[in-house]
């Protein structure tokens, strides 16, 4: 377990993460406006064919299909639509990311406030915010594994990311790894004037624990484990097939098969049973003293 703290930035002054409102969160209402446009293209016929069939007047003649049974695929059409409506703002949003992209390529490193870093950070951000937070709003699990890649986020295969924070930069997380419910993964921090931002590699088969921390810089090996309520300090080294706890991160504990738990189980019961009876043969002979 290592700990290389860059130089100009004190990792016990860092209290927060996030990013600011700018001008640029208004990107929200274009993600709004081109998935209800593409939505409304393409539903432009059914809708036709409903009203058509709901008033006798038809939007235009052209291709005009109105069967009594459209009715029924009511329900179906507004489900499927939502899924429209998600993706189409995934893809757009994942070409907007990629053209920020090319215009500041992301890098890491301690920059100011007001630097050209500074402010395409938040712009990314953003851009990445609403997309995911709708991939999470739908019922199915891997949706938002879809829309953290469409933003070059490298998540390896059966990943599972419940409801916590990942930043969509600098951060790889590898086959098999588990995050729980509350955990926030950074690869920016934010303090006062300047934000750090550094690669976050979490490995194969890691297991990130409940309400904990990953910052800047953080390395998992395969294997490893976050303990709950924990988080790492900046550039911190977990190694594989140990339980890390702390806040930060001082504890390292072995991981246990059930047979060993098991067998320790016992042990610690026999071991119980023993100091008991013990302890009343002793009880035993100072009553008959």
């Amino acid at each position: 377990m290592e700990e290389e703290v860059g130089p100009k930035f004190e990792s016990e002054l860092i209290s927060t993460s996030g990013v600011y409102k700018t001008p640029f969160s208004l990107i929200i209402l274009i993600q709004l406006f081109i998935g209800g446009l593409i939505l409304f293209i393409v539903n432009l016929w059914f809708i036709n064919s409903l009203y058509y069939l709901l008033t006798g007047i038809e939007f235009y003649s052209f291709g005009l299909k109105a069967e009594w049974y459209y009715w029924l695929l009511l329900p179906l059409n507004i489900y499927a639509n939502i899924f429209l409506f998600v993706f189409t703002i995934i893809l757009f949003s994942g070409g907007i990311f990629r053209v920020l992209n090319k215009l500041s390529p992301p890098q890491e490193g301690i920059f100011e406030r007001g630097s050209k870093e500074w402010k395409y950070m938040h712009r990314r951000f953003w851009t990445a915010f609403f997309p995911i937070w709708l991939a999470r709003a739908l019922p199915l699990p891997w949706l938002d594994i879809i829309a953290y890649r469409s933003f070059g986020t490298r998540v390896g295969r059966s990943v599972v990311l419940y409801e916590g924070y990942v930043d969509p930069l600098f951060v790889e997380i590898g086959d098999f790894t588990m995050t729980s419910l509350n955990i926030c993964i950074f690869s920016h921090l934010i303090y006062q004037d300047k934000v750090f931002i550094k690669k976050v590699k979490i490995g194969k088969a890691c297991v990130v624990g409940p309400h904990t921390i990953i910052t800047p810089g953080t390395i998992m090996e395969d294997f490893a484990v976050l303990g709950v309520n924990s988080y790492t300090a900046i550039n911190q080294r977990l190694k594989g097939n140990l339980i890390h706890v702390g806040t930060p991160v001082s504890i390292t504990l072995p991981i246990q098969s059930i047979e060993e738990s098991q067998q320790k189980a016992v042990k610690t019961k026999e071991s119980t049973i023993s100091e008991n009876t013990i302890q009343k043969k002793i009880d035993s002979h100072l009553q008959e003293e």
